[in-house]
């Protein structure tokens, strides 16, 4: 039998402990220990660098909400002009009301991502994205749900944040955790999973069978992704604790900008304004800054004839993670209806363009008393 190097078991064990728990996977009976298995099969030879390169996969597939500005829509060579919105809000009333082809506008919440970063201001230009990450669609629901409840937004992001930085639910405030068992039920078990912890402790598992380095040594060759794990370790204190009010998270998070600009980033006269892109066919979009974070902001939607409803498809090409179940919500209308297209636009993310600031997921302003239908 060909032998298995060592590399290839270490890798081997942190990518199955990467993806140990599904979170649609509540309440199932966990496999095996993978290391043990392996130790009995395989056998043994370092390759420090391999071991590196597989861990940093791990880490970045395996991570709660993965950021990566390369998985923007790219700028529509299509131009949009005559654009004469009507506007678009989510009202019991209007919610099964299709969208049919035509301009709209709507009003966006923006939910920041990642702490130590600038917030972005008014006429900073943006970039959407499909929103993605192990709990992605964990997140996204959890956001458009809560709007839809009345929950301040400063309240839903503190949650988010948690998620974020692998904080077990049960060392959530207990209020935060009855809301999460009220909105999400269904990712309720998935959230016990402390991704930062369990990562560590496979991989000191496997130290010893190459003489790999001290985890905190090894984060450092990782680069950004290791960086991005350096941030989730020094948050979690913050994150953890029961007893801090949400609106004051934030200043707790966020340290002094080291860079020298200041905390919030406007658009400059040099700055161009965001571009259109398609984020589904025969739609296009353009997010614009009003408030930034936790506030108001614009999203022109310019929805074409050939258009058609957002699909289960259009969130796994490229082997990218849907960010909400939206197969089973689908009609066969030939356009979606209103509170089908809440749902899409709360699984995108916005990143900057070119500049240093927050990116933002993005769900649109709850008007009137809804309810939830799913």
């Amino acid at each position: 039998m060909k032998r298995i190097s060592k590399a290839a078991l270490v890798s081997a064990v942190i990518l199955l402990a990467a993806f140990w728990t599904n979170p649609t996977d509540a309440g199932k009976k966990p496999p095996a220990d993978p290391l043990s298995r392996a130790l009995q099969e395989g056998g043994l030879k370092q390759l420090e660098d391999e071991v590196v390169r597989r861990l940093g996969e791990a880490i970045e597939v395996g991570a709660p909400l993965r950021l990566d500005q390369r998985t923007a829509f790219p700028p529509t060579t299509i131009p949009i002009d005559d654009f004469h919105p009507k506007k678009l809000e989510l009202t019991k009333e209007n919610a099964l009301e299709q969208v049919e082809p035509g301009d709209y506008t709507m009003t966006v919440i923006g939910f920041c991502t990642k702490w130590s970063l600038h917030y972005p201001g008014r006429g900073l230009p943006y970039k959407l994205a499909p929103l993605q990450g192990r709990h992605a669609q964990t997140i996204s629901t959890l956001l458009w749900r809560g709007t839809l409840k009345g929950l301040k937004p400063a309240h839903l992001n503190a949650m988010a944040w948690r998620i974020q930085g692998g904080v077990p639910l049960s060392r959530w405030p207990p209020k935060e955790q009855k809301l999460v068992h009220e909105l999400i039920p269904e990712f309720e078990g998935s959230l016990e999973r402390d991704f930062v912890q369990q990562t560590l402790d496979v991989y000191e598992k496997a130290r010893p069978l190459g003489k790999l380095p001290p985890f905190d040594a090894l984060l450092t060759r990782l680069g950004p992704i290791g960086e991005t794990v350096r941030d989730a370790q020094r948050a979690r204190r913050v994150l953890a604790n029961k007893t801090l009010a949400a609106e004051r998270m934030p200043d707790l998070l966020y340290g002094r900008p080291r860079d020298g600009l200041p905390r919030v980033l406007n658009g400059g006269p040099n700055d161009p304004p965001s571009a259109w892109s398609e984020i589904l066919p025969g739609v296009f979009a353009r997010l614009t800054i009003v408030q930034g974070n936790l506030g108001r902001n614009t999203l022109d939607v310019r929805v074409m004839p050939n258009a058609r409803k957002p699909s289960a498809a259009d969130h796994s090409r490229s082997g990218l993670i849907r960010p909400v179940a939206l197969t089973a919500e689908l009609s066969e209308d030939a356009y979606p209806t209103l509170e089908q297209w809440f749902i899409y636009v709360s699984g995108l993310i916005a990143y900057p363009h070119g500049r240093p600031a927050q990116a933002l997921i993005i769900v649109p302003e709850r008007m009137g008393n809804i309810g939830i239908r799913g």
